[in-house]
């Protein structure tokens, strides 16, 4: 009698995981960070370094949105690599 509860707990359970893991998505649920190329600062940008030289660092966020069309994550990667540059020294 016991075997048999065990035997059909175990083939429920199994049933179970696979169910779960065939109608589970089949791409990637993480999204990992990858700058985009072609979108690096670089010197030729002054006019950021200098508003990070001078603690403004939402307004560097904001001109570097303006000048390169990225969304804010893009943007704050970017000016937070400036910065620790800026800060390396």
């Amino acid at each position: 009698m016991q075997i048999g509860v065990i035997g059909i707990a175990v083939a429920v359970f199994l049933f179970g995981f696979l169910v779960g893991r065939l109608t589970s998505p089949k791409e990637k649920t993480t999204t990992v960070y990858q700058p985009i190329a072609g979108r690096e600062i670089t010197a030729a940008d002054p006019q950021i370094e200098a508003l990070l030289s001078a603690g403004k660092k939402i307004d560097a966020i904001k001109l570097y949105r303006q000048n390169y069309g990225v969304d804010l994550k893009d943007a704050k990667d970017a000016v937070d690599a400036v910065e620790s540059r800026l800060s390396n020294r």
